[in-house]
Parts: structure tokens; sequence; C-alpha cells
């Protein structure tokens, strides 16, 4: 667990399976970077042959693996993460009964689009497409994503893939909506900037409320904003 003074550690994740609901679903993948690292890792049911070959709906090792690395964080990024990617972990965790994490805030930037925007889908694709991101998801034809869903390893192989592609949109996603995520975690100690822990920080006039008056900053790194207590 970092310290204050130290930066969060920030991990970027996607889940990839066969349905939407748990009890009847099986986790192909998951894709997982840490924020301003190199490199999407991403860990399949066919990591694991042996199971895999005796059982392709079996996913407990995969997500017991994952979650050594999920424990490491100190918050997290998805997108839908609250409506199905955390819900789809607590099922399969109940499902295996492994141990439930701790309570790791997780930034769902479907709610920051979902919220501030009015574009007409709120895809990640659509969102990709808008921001011109220079990494975009790439598409699943649905007789792929069923023989996935049947075991076919060439097919689950395009499915890791694509949860790869979806992992780094994704971060490209969060750089560039997160000043707009008001309740963002402090990622450094109190004075640094709450986004990305920059000290260039500009003053930007008063911020007034019925119980307080303090100087609104915005950082000159990532353009977020935040207020700190009036200098006498």
């Amino acid at each position: 667990m970092n310290t204050s003074t130290e930066k969060a550690k920030i991990l970027i994740w996607d889940i990839e399976s066969t349905g939407l609901k748990g009890d009847f679903a099986t986790v192909l993948c998951v894709g997982y970077k840490w924020f301003g690292e190199k490199g999407v890792k991403v860990i399949s049911i066919t990591d694991y042959p042996e199971a895999f070959k005796k059982d392709p709906t079996d996913d407990k090792r995969l997500i017991k693996d994952f979650m050594k690395v999920y424990n490491e964080a100190d918050m997290t990024i998805a997108y839908f993460g609250t409506g199905f990617d955390r819900k789809m972990l607590y099922t399969k965790l109940l499902e295996h009964r492994l141990p439930i994490p701790a309570n790791i805030p997780l930034i769902d930037l479907f709610y920051t689009v979902k919220g501030n925007t009015t574009l007409s889908r709120k895809r990640l694709a659509t969102v990709a497409e808008f921001l011109e991101l220079p990494i975009q998801k790439t598409p699943v034809l649905g007789r792929v994503w069923k023989r996935a869903m049947a075991g076919h390893a060439p097919s689950i192989k395009y499915i890791i893939h694509h949860c790869k592609a979806d992992v780094l949109v994704l971060e490209e996603a969060y750089v560039r909506l997160r000043p707009l995520v008001r309740t963002h975690p402090r990622v450094a100690g109190s004075d640094p900037c709450r986004y990305c822990g920059s000290n260039r920080l500009q003053r930007r006039g008063l911020s007034r409320t019925a119980l307080a008056v303090k100087q609104r900053v915005q950082c000159q790194k990532c353009s977020g904003w935040d207020t700190r207590a009036v200098s006498k």
C-alpha cells in the first residue's frame, strides 16, 4: 500500500466473458495495465491448458491470479465497471469461494461520459472515435464470439487481442476525461494536483459556497480543477 506521499497505483482493467450474468457466464479473459507504465497483460482461461482441456468453463484460476494484481491497486479505472466488470468479478469470487477484496475506489468513465456529455451513444467505441484517440476499439463478430463461448481457442485468442485494445483505449480516454471526474481520489498527498500529482497549479479565482470560500486552482499539466484553503 502506498503512503500519502507516493503516487497512487492506478489499475486499468477490463473483463471479457461469455455473457452478462455471472451464474451463467464464463470469464474468458481479464486485461489490465498500470497507468503510466508500458504494456498490457491479459490473463485468459487458455493460460491454464490442463484445466481448460478438462473444463473450458473453469475460470477459477484466472480470477484467483487476477486478484493478486487487483489487490495491489490504490484505485481502478473501468468502463461501465460498476454495471458489469466489478459485479462480474464479485460474482465469480463468490462462486469460487475466494476472498472479497477491500472496497478499492473505482472510476467508471461510462458515468463520466453520461453525466458530462451529449454524445449520441455512450459506448467506449463512440468516445474513442469522438476524441480521435490514437488507438481505437476492435470489432468482434458474432460468429467469433459464439465460437469463443464454446471454447474455440483461436476465437478466444481474438477476444484476448480485443481485450488488450480495450485497455489501451480506456487509458487514453481516462487521460482526456479525468478533469471531468469531480470526485476523483487524490493520487498524491493533499497539496499536488488530485488528478495527476503535478505541482504545477495555477490560482484561478475563488470558489464560494454557503459554508466556505476557497482558492480555486487548475493543474497546468492535466487541466484538472481543485480548491485549496485561502491563504491569509
